[in-house]
């Protein structure tokens, strides 16, 4: 199975890795989760991280994530 959405950010200078297929599975340090939101999961592979922290890594690997749309600002 192809998933559908797959990102590596750098957050606090570690790799974060988050892939989507039917669950979201995030990866890094070593460790690895899945959850059916990409927060939960998060959540669960980072319990330290502030509320604050926690939705910066979401966003960034939401963008970062996206598929391309050329020629849609």
């Amino acid at each position: 199975m192809t998933p559908t959405a797959k990102a590596t950010v750098t957050f606090q200078g570690v790799p974060v890795t988050a892939t989507k297929d039917r669950l979201w599975h995030v990866e890094s340090s070593g460790r690895s989760t899945s959850a059916e939101f990409l927060d939960q999961a998060l959540h669960r592979l980072l319990p330290r991280l502030s509320h604050q922290e926690l939705d910066s890594l979401l966003i960034r690997l939401l963008v970062a994530a996206a598929p391309e749309r050329r020629g849609i600002p």
